[in-house]
């Protein structure tokens, strides 16, 4: 019973997802956040392809009405920075976010474009993702509570000869300290490449977040 999940588990790439987030605001509006991400193999950690990729991020918001806001960003991308032969990428994103009811429960809604600008290709991308957090304590998150995130995203390049699609399924556990800092860990499930000839590619991501607001 066992050993299909074993079989699974060996082709699948595992990773963790350390982040760090800042936030400013200069206005009721507008908003700001940079951050710092990285990519770390599982599977190699005690050598240098260990740090698959190291992201420093740029992107900014602003508030339309009291639940949408629009935006834009850049990231940088530098892969296997300590392996000869390493690759960068330059990513231009524009965005909009919106949230609905169902009942008294929030959901988050976000639409991002991108333009991947790579050491060996250009791309395109469309992504979708759907968001739910909710407190465990009561109605209300409080100073101190902890509380569930659910996020599902979907993605597509649209640029290329050959389709290909992303989803990524996400659970997780958010610590909430005060209005200025926060932490999350959780565990995220990606079905990469699902229309290419090659078959569908597998990769579980444990994230932590720590995000600070001024």
């Amino acid at each position: 019973m066992l050993s299909p999940l074993c079989v699974f588990s060996q082709q699948a790439d595992l990773i963790w997802n350390p982040e760090l987030s800042y936030s400013w605001k200069t206005s009721d509006r507008m908003g700001y956040n940079a951050k710092l991400s990285m990519f770390n193999s599982a599977r190699d950690f005690d050598n240098q392809a260990a740090i698959e990729y190291i992201e420093p991020q740029f992107s900014f918001s602003y508030g339309l009405s009291a639940g949408t806001k629009i935006g834009g960003g850049y990231y940088y991308r530098l892969s296997t920075p300590f392996v000869d032969g390493h690759q960068y990428e330059h990513r231009f994103l524009e965005q909009i976010g919106f949230v609905s009811y169902l009942g008294d429960r929030r959901i988050g809604h976000r639409v991002r474009l991108e333009q991947r600008i790579r050491s060996s290709s250009y791309q395109n991308r469309l992504r979708y993702r759907l968001s739910y957090d909710f407190p465990l304590d009561g109605e209300k998150l409080d100073a101190g509570e902890k509380y569930l995130i659910l996020k599902d995203e979907m993605m597509t390049a649209f640029n290329q000869d050959a389709a290909d699609a992303e989803n990524r399924f996400s659970i997780g556990l958010g610590w909430y300290f005060n209005s200025k800092q926060k932490f999350e860990a959780g565990f995220q499930y990606r079905t990469q490449d699902i229309f290419s000839d090659g078959g569908i590619e597998h990769l579980f991501l444990l994230s932590t977040s720590y995000y600070i607001n001024r």
